[in-house]
């Protein structure tokens, strides 16, 4: 798959979930209108779905059709919506904007975004329950979601929001800003793979590969958030990032080094793994 090709790739698979995440979301019409409302504000921006193409790139590797995860890669991508939403929070991070337009507290008021994001996480149990429902054994189904619960809960994104938290206003540690994104960028990255791979009945060996896969890919993509926030002087700035502790080079050193590690876990894969690979690279080299 040639860079061209790996354009075409991400760009037919972005368009089949924003139709499919339309698709689920409640529409706007129906009451709690202003509610509904919010959840489609916030799931339907300009994201570029990188977590649920990465679970389906991981059923395909497993030679399923992507459509067969569709609704658990519709999950992820819910949570993802939701966690933003906290993020942006004044009780949060207190941001105004996000992917260029008011972050949806701004737009809706905080206590319909609350409920949003009640509304999102809700919506991502019934998608990933209706997957292992639809071709999943009841005991694959069951492992899905309690991985997805898991990933959520405190031992995962809400673990790795509240560190976040407690390390606002504080100088931070380089390993304490990596122990807090394996949690909070690095879970939903976990959720991509795990899920499908336990719906799909895959051999706990190849599980364990898309995990050290997923874990680098996770903080990759952070590393290589820091470098455009840093570029860009975003609101995160004076905040402890790689960029702060490692400066630009070394934080696309880091970048590198962890896409490498990615590539070579899944490197048993063979050319199933391609499209993993791929997005792996793309992780590394992106510009948005």
């Amino acid at each position: 798959m040639t860079t061209m090709d790996l354009a075409a790739y991400l760009s037919a698979r972005k368009a089949l979930v924003d139709a499919a995440l339309d698709a689920r979301l409640p529409r706007a019409e129906i009451e709690p209108r202003q509610v509904h409302a919010a959840m489609r504000y916030a799931v339907l921006g300009r994201g570029k779905r990188l977590r649920p193409i990465l679970a389906m790139a991981v059923a395909e590797m497993a030679g399923h059709p992507p459509e067969r995860v569709l609704g658990s890669a519709c999950a992820i991508e819910f949570v993802h919506a939701a966690s933003l939403i906290l993020d942006d929070l004044p009780c949060m991070d207190n941001a105004t904007i996000r992917r260029n337009k008011p972050c949806t507290h701004v737009a809706f008021g905080e206590a319909t975004a609350l409920l949003a994001v009640m509304g999102l996480l809700a919506l991502a149990f019934d998608q990933a329950a209706s997957d292992g429902a639809s071709f999943g054994s009841p005991v694959d189904a069951d492992s899905a979601i309690h991985k997805l619960a898991a990933i959520i809960g405190t031992a995962g994104l809400v673990r790795g929001q509240h560190s976040d938290l407690e390390l606002t206003g504080r100088a931070a540690s380089l390993d304490a800003i990596q122990r807090v994104h394996n949690l909070k960028a690095g879970s939903l990255f976990l959720a991509a793979v795990r899920i499908p791979a336990a719906l799909l009945g895959m051999p706990e060996r190849e599980i364990a590969c898309l995990d050290a896969y997923a874990s680098s890919i996770g903080l990759a993509f952070q590393v290589t958030d820091d470098l455009l926030d840093a570029r860009a002087e975003s609101e995160d700035a004076g905040k402890s990032t790689f960029v702060t502790h490692l400066g630009v080079d070394g934080a696309r050193r880091k970048a590198e080094q962890l896409v490498a590690t990615a590539i070579q876990a899944v490197a048993g894969f063979g050319e199933c793994g391609a499209p993993l690979r791929l997005l792996a690279d793309y992780v590394r080299t992106r510009t948005q």
